[in-house]
């Protein structure tokens, strides 16, 4: 972060005292990471219900903020821990109901515009990717979207998941190996 820049932790410390611009702020600088986190973690889904469980991660987020303590950890860790308890209470509760599987909507999570076969091609490995992922157990996934799209470290990520960081490594190591092998095809063809 530039040396001017404000720090997401002043930022929540401006927001408890009150000023909703700083609010505003954090939003805007974690949105799209933190968009994408919950994405990944739902897909396949709708993206209304990736929409509303983005915002509802967000709503907790200001509603838990008085328990942010900067001294235990950084901010970012503090909102993908959040940001995961909404989508593994979200997962749940889906597995809880009879024929819990939202429907899949790739067109509306892929999108784009580019020649007709090169367009295709891509939705078809974004479909693939977003797929394999999946076939991860929760706990892998996890791993490799806080490494990979949130890009944080493996502290961080031991922090957010609770696991030990060599629990966080290997979970991190084995979700790489399994997308290398399931997405051969796609790098060999």
């Amino acid at each position: 972060m530039a040396g001017s820049e404000t720090t997401d932790e002043s930022l929540i410390a401006s927001y408890l005292r009150g000023d909703m611009g700083a609010f505003d702020r954090l939003y805007r600088r974690h949105d799209r990471k933190t968009f994408a986190f919950v994405r990944q973690m739902l897909h396949p889904t709708d993206r209304a219900t990736v929409e509303d469980l983005h915002q509802d991660g967000w709503l907790a987020v200001a509603s838990k903020a008085a328990s942010f303590s900067p001294g235990k950890a950084r901010f970012s860790t503090w909102l993908y821990t959040v940001m995961r308890n909404q989508v593994l209470d979200h997962l749940r509760a889906r597995q809880a109901r009879p024929g819990g599987d939202d429907e899949v909507d790739p067109d509306g999570l892929v999108s784009g515009v580019l020649a007709p076969e090169r367009a295709l091609a891509e939705k078809r490995l974004v479909l693939a990717v977003e797929r394999e992922l999946l076939a991860l157990s929760v706990e892998q996934r996890e791993a490799f979207l806080l490494f990979t799209v949130v890009e944080m470290s493996l502290a961080e990520i031991a922090d957010v998941t609770q696991a030990h960081p060599e629990t966080a490594k290997t979970r991190l190591r084995y979700a790489r190996e399994a997308l290398r092998h399931r997405l051969q095809g796609w790098r060999d063809g």
